[in-house]
């Protein structure tokens, strides 16, 4: 009798997901308005033979660590990898959110600065941790990352980008799309749409030449000295 019922509820449920699709009234996420994350090199997004998409939190002490080897990286190859990152805010870190949110700001005003900025928050990360937070306001917070900006020569209305519904958006959808592609935690990296199993702060210059000396291995290229 059990199994009779659990086999009635499967069918009705599977009859409840029929009718809904059948109306038409499956929820549309938004779709954006051009693809999320910043391109480190300047290449086009998505024109160049290979694809590094990185989900960085600026608050994550690993993705600080493996930062500085996937800069070298990136200029290794140069056009020939294109590298984009995407911010995501881990939950457990509570001011990510606002870390990653000035990424976006900046590449409203001047996206030539946006990792000078993440360079910075990366210098200052201690600053930003829950410890040295915990009772701090969301307003110092965002101030002393209108401040930093400031030192990179971002203009005043910088800080009005916190006040600015599109930014705030900006930055809700890297987060679910870091969530669709199922990063849970960061640094997380994908090759080409696929996951690079074992990829973290601990990998070398050498350790991701094994990734894409094969994949760039073409006539006539040669990666930067």
């Amino acid at each position: 009798m059990v199994a009779m019922a659990r086999l009635s509820l499967l069918w009705l449920m599977i009859a409840v997901g029929i009718s809904v699709l059948g109306t038409g009234s499956w929820a549309q996420f938004s779709i954006p308005a051009r693809y999320d994350g910043f391109v480190y090199n300047g290449a086009g997004k998505g024109k160049g033979p290979v694809v590094w998409e990185s989900f960085v939190d600026p608050l994550c002490i690993d993705c600080k660590e493996a930062w500085p080897v996937v800069k070298e990286v990136a200029e290794l190859y140069g056009k020939s990898l294109v590298l984009i990152v995407h911010p995501f805010p881990n939950p457990f870190h509570h001011n990510a959110f606002f870390a990653s949110r000035a990424l976006h700001v900046a590449e409203s005003l001047n996206a030539s600065l946006v990792y000078p900025l993440l360079e910075s928050i990366f210098e200052q990360q201690d600053s930003f941790s829950n410890p040295s937070t915990f009772h701090e306001t969301a307003a110092s917070v965002v101030e002393r990352l209108i401040t930093l900006a400031g030192k990179l020569g971002l203009p005043d209305s910088f800080s009005s980008g916190f006040s600015n519904s599109n930014t705030d958006l900006a930055t809700r959808i890297s987060f679910k799309y870091g969530s669709s592609r199922g990063v849970v935690g960061t640094p997380t990296y994908l090759v080409n749409g696929v996951a690079v199993a074992g990829a973290d702060e601990s990998w070398s210059v050498d350790d991701w030449r094994k990734v894409f000396d094969p994949l760039l291995r073409t006539p006539g290229f040669v990666a930067k000295a």
